[in-house]
């Protein structure tokens, strides 16, 4: 049964998975974004070994891998809300030398943002204004600027590139920007507080975390229509970060101070487990072959390593302070 209730929203983890290549013969990684000791992680996948620490000038959020492999992007803000800062920006690691190679103007306060499946684009959110920007990342200009809901967070792309969901933590709503035109030409009402946005890999579906609604709503990605609400458990969880497994089949839902993970059945949207994690996960990513799933967890300072098979944690790694977003190659 559908649950529609009104206002608030906060925080959203990005988390992403792209094919690889840097280092190919040292195995896959995980690249990590430390907000409190401004810093990236780099997690070597085949012995989850920090093998790299890559400093940043502000505080890291939002990560994303480039569809090609070659490119980590991290949302960066500094500490001046309310305006746009000399530091705000996407900055753009080269995954092979581990280092920042450019930084793009994408508005204040960027927090949350995703790279189009073609490589060429990047919507953010920018949570203080109101707005979410599209630039061409082969040329680095604004291509335009779209208002969306109230303090906009997540940020989603369908598999064809056609459709962005931005979530908006205030005003309880999910825009669709067209980017044929790039136009909000929907929004949606969800429960309290989202946080994040997925979509299925084979399209048909997206997912939106409510962090204060303690839900999971599941949209008909197609019509752009909220199709079912399903509660993630008692009062302690406060859902943020999604992802789909690349079968389109499980769901896996960051729960915040849960402490754990949430798996929801996509044929039947009920929970089919909660597995334990570290404390306050935030960020949550899965692996191409949909074996391991990933999260960033906040308080703990470090990032869990799950074995989809067994629903159990195979190994913990200790990051930076705060580690909020977790994102693959593979």
């Amino acid at each position: 049964m559908i649950r529609v209730l009104p206002s608030l929203v906060a925080v959203a983890v990005a988390v992403a998975i792209a094919p690889g290549s840097a280092g190919a013969q040292e195995g896959l990684f995980a690249f990590v974004s430390n907000e409190g000791s401004r810093t990236i992680s780099v997690i070597r996948t085949t012995d989850h070994t920090v093998v790299a620490t890559i400093p940043v000038e502000a505080r890291p959020r939002g990560i994303r891998v480039s569809p090609d492999g070659q490119r980590a992007y991290v949302a960066l803000s500094d500490d001046q809300p309310n305006q746009q800062g000399g530091l705000d920006a996407i900055a753009e690691i080269d995954v092979t030398t581990r280092r920042v190679v450019a930084r793009h103007r994408v508005g204040t306060d960027p927090e949350q943002f995703v790279v189009t499946p073609d490589g060429t684009r990047i919507y953010a959110a920018n949570e203080d204004a109101g707005l979410a920007t599209s630039i061409d990342l082969r040329t680095g200009q604004v291509l335009a600027e779209m208002t969306v809901g109230i303090e906009p967070e997540g940020v989603a792309v369908s598999p064809d590139g056609r459709w962005v969901y931005v979530t908006a933590e205030t005003s309880n709503t999910v825009s669709v920007i067209d980017t044929r035109v790039d136009e909000v030409v929907a929004n949606l009402l969800v429960d309290v507080r989202p946080r994040s946005a997925a979509f299925a890999p084979d399209g048909r579906r997206a997912y939106v975390t409510a962090e204060i609604g303690g839900t999971l709503s599941v949209i008909d990605a197609r019509r752009h229509e909220v199709l079912d609400i399903v509660p993630l458990g008692d009062e302690e969880a406060k859902p943020v970060g999604v992802v789909v497994s690349p079968d389109s089949r499980w769901v896996y839902v960051a729960l915040g101070a849960a402490d754990a993970v949430a798996v929801v059945d996509a044929r039947t949207d009920e929970v089919a487990a909660t597995i334990p994690v570290g404390r306050r996960p935030w960020g949550i990513a899965v692996s191409g072959d949909g074996r391991r799933v990933y999260t960033a967890n906040g308080v703990s300072g470090d990032v869990s390593v799950i074995d989809t098979a067994t629903r159990r944690v195979v190994a913990t790694v200790k990051v930076g302070t705060l580690p909020w977003g977790v994102a693959l190659t593979r």
